[in-house]
């Protein structure tokens, strides 16, 4: 996964992740991996793109008011061999020791695709806040640059330590929020509990990501069940809206 010779300040890294709630690792991946993945990415959803009952908002009942305008594919699940060969390198698995500590669980992949002219992704957590110690972790990695056009990953730092989002907006902005565009290569883990969003893609082109979510020591691996957002949440294993 990692370019010869990358190396992290392993104390720098656990301190920005329990800090700011993420850290930011760029050229993370070799051009061959980067290539790699992107084929595999283009081979699934190729077919899929003229398919609006394939996005997420049109699938889940009641999930139109969360304005989450994705496409999904979980490729490990389905056995495919470069995904899980990435799932577990060695590198991957350091940088992610060094940031949450030892003993995490990992638990699925999941590649995501925002459809060109679509809603992007709405604010959220990807699970209740209210058990402080239990989270998710979601290592995100990028086989293409993302833009501000494209739809770029919002971020408010440290939002892990402040409770519920609040009410408001699903793309409305929330004080101290920071717009990153990571170029190809780029790992990006990210705590459960910040708020964050994805803008929409104003392109006619897709925008990807791939996420290998992990669970810290500790962590119930189903406590991303409910995702948080600034209008309600939703229940993913009910398919329905929950208080």
């Amino acid at each position: 996964m990692t370019r010869t010779g990358r190396r992290w300040n392993a104390e720098r890294l656990h301190s920005e992740f329990d800090r700011e709630g993420f850290v930011v690792l760029p050229d993370c991946l070799d051009d061959a991996t980067l290539v790699d993945i992107a084929e595999e990415i283009d081979r699934h959803f190729a077919p899929l793109l003229g398919r609006p009952e394939m996005i997420h908002t049109n699938a889940r009942e009641g999930f139109q008011q969360f304005e989450c305008e994705v496409m999904s594919w979980g490729p490990c699940e389905e056995g495919n061999a470069s995904f899980i060969a990435l799932r577990d390198d060695p590198a991957l698995a350091a940088v992610t020791e060094e940031c949450v500590g030892a003993g995490y669980q990992g638990q699925g992949s999941m590649v995501m695709v925002s459809i060109g002219k679509g809603k992007g992704q709405a604010w959220h957590q990807d699970c209740p806040p209210d058990a402080t110690t239990q989270y998710n972790v979601n290592r995100l990695l990028y086989t293409q640059d993302v833009t501000r056009e494209n739809g770029a990953i919002v971020i408010v730092p440290g939002s892990h330590r402040l409770g519920r989002i609040p009410a408001g907006g699903n793309q409305e902005a929330i004080e101290g929020e920071v717009v990153l565009t990571p170029t190809a290569g780029t790992l990006v883990l990210l705590h459960g509990h910040v708020y964050h969003r994805v803008t929409p893609n104003l392109t006619n082109e897709p925008r990807v990501s791939v996420n290998f979510r992990v669970y810290p020591c500790g962590s119930a691996t189903d406590v991303n069940r409910v995702g948080v957002y600034r209008n309600g949440s939703y229940d993913f294993r009910a398919g329905r809206v929950v208080a």
